[in-house]
Protein backbone atom coordinates (compact mmCIF):
# COMPACT_ATOMS: atom_id res chain seq x y z
CA UNK A 1 0.00 0.00 0.00
CA UNK A 2 2.98 2.34 0.68
CA UNK A 3 4.51 1.67 -1.82
CA UNK A 4 1.42 1.95 -4.36
CA UNK A 5 1.41 5.49 -2.79
CA UNK A 6 4.69 6.43 -2.89
CA UNK A 7 5.02 5.87 -6.60
CA UNK A 8 1.78 7.79 -7.39
CA UNK A 9 2.88 10.70 -5.52
CA UNK A 10 6.27 10.37 -7.59
CA UNK A 11 4.29 9.99 -11.01
CA UNK A 12 2.09 12.92 -10.33
CA UNK A 13 5.07 15.02 -9.63
CA UNK A 14 6.73 14.48 -12.42
CA UNK A 15 4.14 15.73 -14.22
CA UNK A 16 4.62 19.06 -12.47
CA UNK A 17 8.42 19.25 -12.23
CA UNK A 18 9.69 16.76 -14.42
CA UNK A 19 11.30 19.40 -16.90
CA UNK A 20 13.55 20.48 -13.52
CA UNK A 21 15.63 17.30 -14.40
CA UNK A 22 17.18 18.45 -17.79
CA UNK A 23 19.25 20.80 -15.83
CA UNK A 24 22.35 20.15 -13.80
CA UNK A 25 21.87 18.73 -10.54
CA UNK A 26 23.22 22.02 -8.30
CA UNK A 27 19.94 23.79 -10.56
CA UNK A 28 17.58 21.04 -9.31
CA UNK A 29 18.48 21.59 -5.87
CA UNK A 30 18.23 25.31 -5.87
CA UNK A 31 15.20 24.90 -7.87
CA UNK A 32 13.22 22.66 -5.76
CA UNK A 33 14.73 24.53 -2.66
CA UNK A 34 13.09 27.72 -4.04
CA UNK A 35 10.06 26.03 -4.66
CA UNK A 36 9.57 24.75 -0.91
CA UNK A 37 10.35 28.03 0.06
CA UNK A 38 7.67 29.95 -1.75
CA UNK A 39 5.60 27.00 -0.55
CA UNK A 40 6.46 27.65 3.16
CA UNK A 41 6.41 31.62 2.95
CA UNK A 42 2.84 31.46 0.58
CA UNK A 43 1.40 29.20 2.73
CA UNK A 44 2.44 31.59 6.03
CA UNK A 45 1.15 34.46 4.90
CA UNK A 46 -2.59 32.95 4.14
CA UNK A 47 -3.14 30.79 7.03
CA UNK A 48 -2.36 33.37 9.57
CA UNK A 49 -3.22 36.47 11.31
CA UNK A 50 -0.15 38.75 9.61
CA UNK A 51 -1.75 42.18 11.41
CA UNK A 52 -1.55 40.42 14.48
CA UNK A 53 1.64 38.98 13.97
CA UNK A 54 3.28 42.47 12.81
CA UNK A 55 1.83 43.88 16.02
CA UNK A 56 3.08 41.20 17.85
CA UNK A 57 6.51 42.10 16.57
CA UNK A 58 6.72 45.85 17.04
CA UNK A 59 4.97 44.72 20.61
CA UNK A 60 7.95 42.81 21.64
CA UNK A 61 10.72 45.12 20.08
CA UNK A 62 9.36 48.30 22.40
CA UNK A 63 8.76 45.87 25.45
CA UNK A 64 12.80 45.01 24.93
CA UNK A 65 13.82 48.67 25.02
CA UNK A 66 11.05 48.97 28.29
CA UNK A 67 12.93 46.08 30.09
CA UNK A 68 16.25 47.77 29.14
CA UNK A 69 15.72 51.25 30.18
CA UNK A 70 13.78 49.77 34.26
CA UNK A 71 17.14 47.56 34.08
CA UNK A 72 19.01 50.82 33.92
CA UNK A 73 16.51 52.16 36.64
CA UNK A 74 16.60 48.79 38.74
CA UNK A 75 13.09 49.14 38.87
CA UNK A 76 12.25 45.50 39.08
CA UNK A 77 8.60 45.52 39.41
CA UNK A 78 9.03 46.58 35.85
CA UNK A 79 11.31 44.46 34.12
CA UNK A 80 8.51 41.93 35.80
CA UNK A 81 5.48 43.15 34.01
CA UNK A 82 7.01 43.85 31.04
CA UNK A 83 8.61 40.17 30.93
CA UNK A 84 4.87 38.72 31.36
CA UNK A 85 3.77 40.96 28.90
CA UNK A 86 6.67 39.43 26.64
CA UNK A 87 5.72 35.94 27.44
CA UNK A 88 1.92 36.81 26.82
CA UNK A 89 2.53 37.71 23.32
CA UNK A 90 4.82 34.73 22.44
CA UNK A 91 2.10 32.48 22.99
CA UNK A 92 -0.53 34.78 20.81
CA UNK A 93 2.46 34.01 18.41
CA UNK A 94 3.17 30.25 19.22
CA UNK A 95 -1.32 30.20 18.47
CA UNK A 96 -0.49 31.32 15.07
CA UNK A 97 2.22 28.45 14.32
CA UNK A 98 -0.71 25.23 13.71
CA UNK A 99 -2.27 26.92 10.56
CA UNK A 100 0.75 27.30 8.30
CA UNK A 101 2.36 23.65 9.87
CA UNK A 102 -0.48 22.04 8.82
CA UNK A 103 -1.55 23.55 5.78
CA UNK A 104 2.38 23.48 4.56
CA UNK A 105 2.57 19.50 5.78
CA UNK A 106 0.81 18.15 2.67
CA UNK A 107 2.69 20.18 -0.01
CA UNK A 108 6.06 19.42 1.52
CA UNK A 109 5.49 16.06 1.91
CA UNK A 110 4.61 15.58 -1.63
CA UNK A 111 7.72 18.28 -2.72
CA UNK A 112 9.86 15.94 -0.34
CA UNK A 113 8.79 12.51 -1.65
CA UNK A 114 9.63 13.17 -5.33
CA UNK A 115 13.17 14.99 -4.39
CA UNK A 116 14.36 11.95 -2.46
CA UNK A 117 13.24 9.61 -5.64
CA UNK A 118 14.62 12.22 -8.12
CA UNK A 119 17.86 14.30 -7.01
CA UNK A 120 19.36 11.85 -4.43
CA UNK A 121 21.39 10.17 -6.81
CA UNK A 122 23.02 11.06 -10.73
CA UNK A 123 21.65 9.12 -12.88
CA UNK A 124 23.20 6.15 -15.04
CA UNK A 125 24.69 7.56 -18.38
CA UNK A 126 24.84 5.19 -21.37
CA UNK A 127 28.83 3.98 -21.37
CA UNK A 128 29.45 4.99 -17.79
CA UNK A 129 31.41 2.19 -15.72
CA UNK A 130 29.05 1.41 -12.51
CA UNK A 131 29.60 -0.77 -9.34
CA UNK A 132 26.95 -3.36 -9.10
CA UNK A 133 26.37 -5.46 -5.71
CA UNK A 134 24.15 -8.33 -4.76
CA UNK A 135 24.10 -9.34 -0.49
CA UNK A 136 23.64 -12.94 0.53
CA UNK A 137 23.26 -14.47 3.98
CA UNK A 138 26.32 -15.17 5.21
CA UNK A 139 25.61 -19.51 4.65
CA UNK A 140 26.34 -18.40 0.70
CA UNK A 141 30.10 -16.94 1.30
CA UNK A 142 31.71 -19.32 -0.92
CA UNK A 143 29.51 -19.85 -3.80
CA UNK A 144 29.22 -18.93 -7.05
CA UNK A 145 26.67 -16.04 -8.59
CA UNK A 146 26.26 -14.97 -12.21
CA UNK A 147 24.58 -11.92 -13.59
CA UNK A 148 23.01 -12.75 -16.88
CA UNK A 149 24.72 -11.41 -19.87
CA UNK A 150 22.69 -9.13 -22.29
CA UNK A 151 23.89 -8.03 -25.84
CA UNK A 152 23.57 -4.15 -24.26
CA UNK A 153 25.49 -4.63 -21.23
CA UNK A 154 29.31 -5.32 -20.78
CA UNK A 155 30.71 -6.64 -17.09
CA UNK A 156 34.36 -5.58 -17.22
CA UNK A 157 35.38 -7.81 -14.36
CA UNK A 158 33.43 -10.65 -15.71
CA UNK A 159 29.55 -12.31 -15.81
CA UNK A 160 30.59 -14.89 -12.34
CA UNK A 161 31.72 -13.62 -8.86
CA UNK A 162 32.16 -15.74 -6.04
CA UNK A 163 30.38 -14.85 -3.10
CA UNK A 164 32.57 -13.11 -0.42
CA UNK A 165 32.21 -12.65 3.62
CA UNK A 166 31.64 -9.36 5.05
CA UNK A 167 31.92 -8.90 8.63
CA UNK A 168 33.23 -5.16 9.28
CA UNK A 169 29.76 -3.78 8.08
CA UNK A 170 27.03 -4.17 10.35
CA UNK A 171 25.73 -8.07 10.45
CA UNK A 172 27.96 -10.65 8.61
CA UNK A 173 26.61 -10.98 5.23
CA UNK A 174 28.12 -12.15 1.86
CA UNK A 175 28.37 -10.15 -1.00
CA UNK A 176 29.76 -10.75 -4.78
CA UNK A 177 30.14 -7.52 -6.73
CA UNK A 178 30.38 -6.72 -10.55
CA UNK A 179 32.54 -3.75 -12.62
CA UNK A 180 29.20 -3.09 -15.33
CA UNK A 181 28.77 -0.42 -18.41
CA UNK A 182 25.97 -0.09 -19.91
CA UNK A 183 25.92 0.85 -23.90
CA UNK A 184 21.84 0.93 -24.40
CA UNK A 185 18.93 3.21 -22.99
CA UNK A 186 16.79 4.60 -21.78
CA UNK A 187 14.19 2.05 -21.47
CA UNK A 188 13.82 0.19 -18.04
CA UNK A 189 15.36 -3.30 -17.98
CA UNK A 190 15.74 -5.83 -15.58
CA UNK A 191 19.37 -6.86 -14.50
CA UNK A 192 19.08 -10.71 -13.55
CA UNK A 193 21.33 -11.97 -10.91
CA UNK A 194 21.43 -15.78 -11.14
CA UNK A 195 21.99 -17.99 -7.61
CA UNK A 196 21.36 -20.87 -6.16
CA UNK A 197 19.23 -22.19 -8.99
CA UNK A 198 17.20 -18.93 -8.98
CA UNK A 199 17.20 -15.39 -10.66
CA UNK A 200 16.27 -12.44 -8.94
CA UNK A 201 16.05 -8.85 -11.39
CA UNK A 202 17.20 -5.69 -10.02
CA UNK A 203 15.62 -3.06 -12.25
CA UNK A 204 17.70 -0.20 -13.86
CA UNK A 205 17.33 3.20 -16.11
CA UNK A 206 20.68 3.99 -18.41
CA UNK A 207 20.72 7.32 -20.36
CA UNK A 208 17.64 8.73 -18.84
CA UNK A 209 16.74 11.95 -16.59
CA UNK A 210 15.49 9.12 -13.76
CA UNK A 211 16.87 6.56 -11.63
CA UNK A 212 15.35 3.57 -10.11
CA UNK A 213 15.98 2.92 -6.16
CA UNK A 214 19.63 1.98 -5.96
CA UNK A 215 19.35 -1.16 -3.49
CA UNK A 216 16.22 -3.58 -4.27
CA UNK A 217 15.26 -6.09 -2.11
CA UNK A 218 14.64 -9.51 -2.87
CA UNK A 219 14.24 -12.27 0.14
CA UNK A 220 15.97 -14.60 1.93
CA UNK A 221 18.39 -16.47 -0.47
CA UNK A 222 19.34 -13.06 -1.77
CA UNK A 223 19.38 -10.36 0.78
CA UNK A 224 19.40 -6.78 -1.66
CA UNK A 225 21.39 -5.77 -4.85
CA UNK A 226 22.79 -2.52 -5.25
CA UNK A 227 23.65 0.18 -8.14
CA UNK A 228 26.26 1.85 -6.60
CA UNK A 229 24.60 5.63 -8.52
CA UNK A 230 26.96 8.49 -7.39
CA UNK A 231 24.66 10.42 -5.13
CA UNK A 232 24.05 14.40 -5.51
CA UNK A 233 26.28 16.55 -3.56
CA UNK A 234 25.18 20.31 -3.81
CA UNK A 235 28.43 22.30 -6.31
CA UNK A 236 30.14 18.93 -5.59
CA UNK A 237 31.00 19.50 -2.04
CA UNK A 238 28.03 19.14 0.77
CA UNK A 239 28.62 15.83 1.86
CA UNK A 240 25.68 14.17 3.90
CA UNK A 241 25.45 12.42 6.97
CA UNK A 242 26.50 8.59 6.78
CA UNK A 243 26.31 7.68 10.73
CA UNK A 244 22.57 8.66 9.99
CA UNK A 245 21.85 7.51 6.55
CA UNK A 246 21.14 10.89 5.72
CA UNK A 247 21.74 11.38 2.46
CA UNK A 248 23.96 14.22 1.04
CA UNK A 249 21.64 15.99 -1.61
CA UNK A 250 18.87 16.15 1.11
CA UNK A 251 22.09 18.02 3.06
CA UNK A 252 21.78 20.40 0.51
CA UNK A 253 18.59 21.04 0.13
CA UNK A 254 17.93 22.11 3.57
CA UNK A 255 21.62 24.59 3.47
CA UNK A 256 19.41 26.29 0.43
CA UNK A 257 16.13 26.01 1.88
CA UNK A 258 16.15 27.34 5.40
CA UNK A 259 18.19 31.01 4.33
CA UNK A 260 16.00 31.37 1.58
CA UNK A 261 12.84 30.83 3.18
CA UNK A 262 14.04 33.82 5.56
CA UNK A 263 15.07 35.92 2.60
CA UNK A 264 11.45 35.44 0.64
CA UNK A 265 9.85 36.43 4.12
CA UNK A 266 12.55 39.44 4.72
CA UNK A 267 11.74 40.71 1.15
CA UNK A 268 7.46 39.66 1.20
CA UNK A 269 7.38 41.27 4.72
CA UNK A 270 5.97 38.01 6.10
CA UNK A 271 5.86 37.61 9.64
Amino acid sequence: MLAALHHLIVAMMDCLLGWLLRFPSDVQLIGIATLSAVVLTGVRFWTSNQDLLRRCRADKARLTTLIREAKTRRDKDAVTRHRTTLGMIALKQLRQEAGPLLASLIPIVLLATWALSRLEFHPLKIGQPVEFAAYFPISAVGKIAHIVPTDDLAAETGWIQEITAVTGQGPAHGTATWQLVSSAGPALRGLQVSFGGRTFEHFIHAGSQTYEAPVQTHGDHLLATELKLRPVKLFGLVPGIPAIHFPAGLTGYLLLIIPLTFLLKKALGVH
